[in-house]
C-alpha cells in the first residue's frame, strides 16, 4: 500500500505519481546560502533542535518526470523554501535543514506536504526570469503573495563546480508537523519530521547571490540580516523518499508569533 492510496481521500491525483513509493522529479535549484543572526534564527528552531547559523535558500522548479516510460513525477510546480541548518540536541543527535517557510504554486504538494510530513507550505506566485532549462550567466525569480512581493532572488555571474560542492547534498530535511484538536484550543501532537531527499550528483555551477526579502501582513519571515551571501544553480534527480526515518515529540511551538504594529493595521483596513 503506497501513501498515494492511504491519501486518496483527499489526494487522488498523488495516485497519477509514484504515489509515495519514492517520488522522483527533474528539478532545477537556485540556491542562495548564507549565514544569519542567531538571535533571530534561534526562536525560529524548536526544541529538542539546536540551530546553527547556516542558512540555506532555494527555488526549485520540479518538472513533469518519465523514467523508464512511466510517470515518476506528473504536476509541474515551483517552491521556494528557507531553511536552517540544526542538529538535535538529544539522542540520535541528526542533523538536517530545518525548514521555516516554503512557498508553492501547486495544490497537491501544498496538501500532501502539510498533511503528512508537516512542510510549512503556503500557496504563492512564482516567476523565474529565464529557462532553466538553458545554461545561463545567472537567474533571477520572485515570490508574491495576496499581491505583496515577498522575495526577489538572483544568482549571477556563474562558472561551473564540482558537483560535490553544490549545496543541496542527499541528507535530511526536518519539518514541524501540528495537529490542531478539532474539539479545544489544543493541539494534540507536534512533532519533528525527518525526510529523507536524495539528489544524485548532476551539473552545478557557483556564484554572487542577492536577495530581498520583504514580510507581508501573515507571512512570518522574521529572518533577520543576512550576511555571506553566496549563489547557486543545479540540475538534480531529485527523490523524496515518503516514509520517515525519525521522528521526535516537539517540546514548543514552532516559532513565536510576533505581528508589528503596521501590519495589525493594514490588516485593519
Amino acid at each position: 500500500m503506497t501513501q498515494g492510496k492511504v491519501c486518496r481521500m483527499y489526494e487522488p491525483d498523488w495516485m497519477l505519481c509514484d504515489g509515495g513509493t519514492g517520488d522522483k522529479i527533474d528539478t532545477n535549484y537556485i540556491v542562495i546560502t548564507a549565514t544569519g543572526d542567531p538571535a533571530f534564527l534561534k526562536p525560529l528552531v524548536p526544541a529538542p533542535l539546536e540551530a546553527t547559523n547556516e542558512i540555506v535558500i532555494y527555488h526549485g522548479f520540479f518538472k513533469k518526470t518519465l523514467l523508464g516510460g512511466k510517470v515518476s513525477w506528473n504536476w509541474p510546480f515551483q517552491e521556494w523554501g528557507f531553511g536552517i541548518k540544526a542538529k538535535l540536541t538529544q539522542r540520535p543527535f541528526t542533523e538536517g535543514l530545518y525548514l521555516v517557510q516554503l512557498y508553492v504554486d501547486d495544490d497537491l504538494v501544498q496538501a500532501h506536504g502539510r498533511e503528512i510530513w508537516g512542510y510549512p507550505k503556503k500557496m504563492a506566485e512564482m516567476t523565474i526570469a529565464q529557462d532553466t532549462d538553458r545554461d545561463s550567466e545567472g537567474y533571477d525569480y520572485t515570490v508574491t503573495r495576496r499581491g505583496s512581493r515577498l522575495v526577489t532572488g538572483s544568482v549571477r555571474n556563474l562558472r561551473p563546480i564540482e558537483s560535490t560542492d553544490f549545496p543541496l547534498q542527499t541528507g535530511h530535511v526536518i519539518c514541524f508537523k501540528q495537529v490542531p484538536s478539532a474539539t479545544s484550543p489544543m493541539v494534540k501532537s507536534q512533532e519533528l519530521v525527518y525526510v529523507l531527499v536524495e539528489f544524485p550528483q548532476g551539473p552545478a555551477w557557483a556564484g554572487d547571490a542577492s536577495i530581498e526579502i520583504t514580510d507581508g501582513i501573515a507571512d512570518q519571515l522574521p529572518f533577520g540580516p543576512l550576511k555571506n551571501l553566496k549563489g547557486y544553480f543545479g540540475r538534480r534527480l531529485f527523490t523524496h523518499n515518503g516514509l520517515s526515518p525519525l521522528v521526535i515529540d516537539a517540546m514548543e511551538l514552532a516559532r513565536p508569533l510576533k505581528f508589528g504594529t503596521e501590519y495589525i493595521a493594514k490588516a485593519a483596513e
